[in-house]
């Protein structure tokens, strides 16, 4: 396949949302992938309500001059339309990841993942088009009810062979978008946002069906106060693993494949396993197949060729990242659009999930440790680091 080039930028004015698209910008922006044929007409449909929550997605039907093997429908991807939550990508460079993703390392990744046709950010408005490859009929899990426990296993494998791959790789950090997502955003600006967070809750009652989120969130604000150092051993993360990110064969075909890679970068590789567990599953099942599917990856990373990660170091980990997560979910989001009854059912099953995740892992302990504990452990990622370098050489 012809990979995506911002090069081959089409003279036509750049759509920006859904409907500015127009079939003689399609046509050049598809050039490479139609093999001489010529759209006539396209029909576009608004996917993803209430589950693309930073962006616009898409579903464009294509029709042709003729037959052809060129693709009958496509994927396309706009930033957001509301500017507080293009303000809100920004921060964090979510568009310039995904953009980067599929330019520099989407064909040779290691996992399944979409074809891309087409690419261009605009980082003076935080603008950007992608042309994807449709991969219907797949279709995610409905994550509000919780992805089946098959499609978990081959969740869990497909990550521990992309976190194997991209275990400690220096390539990784030769790459700009693909930074260590926390030190995108100044810590006292994070600690601002959560104590806006923590008053809103205490005045609101958002967390009162969640008690343990709530009863928690004091033991947060120390947690704000060290300067993190980045992750080791790190790997390429997706950064936000979950199962409306995941597309499963269907009845009637399709295939395995991962999608929406703006949160990934280097991070840790528990990251996602914490994220997939507690986002993309229900609590029964999380509590009915966890450590199976625990077991399973550390397995399949010490068979990929990961060296000196024992299971105790990862469980730790894993819990860690079950703290990450309730940080996460503890901060504001009125930035996202939560205005739809899916998003609203979504954002619910996230909250009590995680809820139940920090009783069963007793992360209370965890949390009043961790401050005590951080800076030594911070030294020791440095050091780990320092001398994996060192190897290197």
């Amino acid at each position: 396949m012809t990979l995506p080039s911002e090069a081959s930028t089409p003279t036509s004015e750049l759509p920006l949302e859904v409907n500015d698209l127009t079939t003689g910008w399609l046509q050049e922006a598809m050039a490479p992938h139609l093999d001489g044929a010529v759209i006539q007409r396209f029909e576009p449909t608004v996917i993803g309500v209430g589950e693309g929550f930073m962006g616009q997605l898409a579903r464009v039907s294509l029709t042709y001059d003729r037959d052809t093997e060129a693709p009958a429908s496509l994927i396309a991807k706009f930033a957001a339309t509301r500017e507080d939550t293009r303000d809100m990508a920004a921060d964090q460079n979510l568009y310039e990841r995904e953009i980067g993703f599929y330019r520099d390392i989407g064909q040779d990744v290691g996992v399944p993942t979409c074809a891309c046709y087409y690419l261009k950010y605009i980082p003076e408005t935080n603008h950007f088009i992608l042309l994807l490859e449709d991969l219907a009929p797949g279709e995610p899990s409905d994550q509000v009810i919780g992805t089946d426990k098959e499609t978990s296993r081959e969740v869990i494998e497909q990550f521990a062979r992309l976190h194997a791959k991209w275990w400690n790789d220096p390539r990784l950090e030769e790459l700009d978008w693909a930074k260590w997502i926390f030190k995108a955003v100044p810590m006292e600006q994070t600690l601002e946002l959560f104590n806006q967070s923590h008053k809103e809750v205490l005045e609101t009652g958002k967390f009162d069906l969640y008690p343990e989120m709530k009863r928690l969130m004091p033991l947060l604000p120390p947690l704000f106060k060290f300067d993190l150092a980045p992750p080791y051993p790190f790997t390429l993360t997706h950064g936000d693993l979950r199962s409306d990110n995941i597309i499963k064969p269907s009845a009637v075909g399709g295939r395995f494949a991962i999608i929406d890679w703006q949160l990934c970068g280097i991070g840790d590789p528990v990251q996602d396993i914490a994220r997939w567990m507690v986002q993309s599953i229900s609590i029964e099942d999380r509590r009915d197949t966890e450590e199976e599917l625990l077991r399973l990856y550390h397995s399949r990373l010490c068979e990929y060729g990961v060296e000196g990660y024992s299971y105790g170091k990862f469980i730790q980990a894993y819990k860690t990242n079950l703290i990450a997560i309730y940080l996460m979910f503890s901060m504001s989001m009125d930035a996202v659009d939560q205005s739809s009854e899916r998003a609203q059912a979504l954002f619910h099953a996230f909250y009590s999930r995680t809820n139940a995740a920090l009783i069963d892992w007793k992360i209370e302990r965890d949390l009043k440790a961790l401050p005590y504990l951080y800076p030594f452990i911070r030294i020791m990622l440095i050091v780990q680091k320092a001398l994996g370098n060192l190897k290197r050489k």
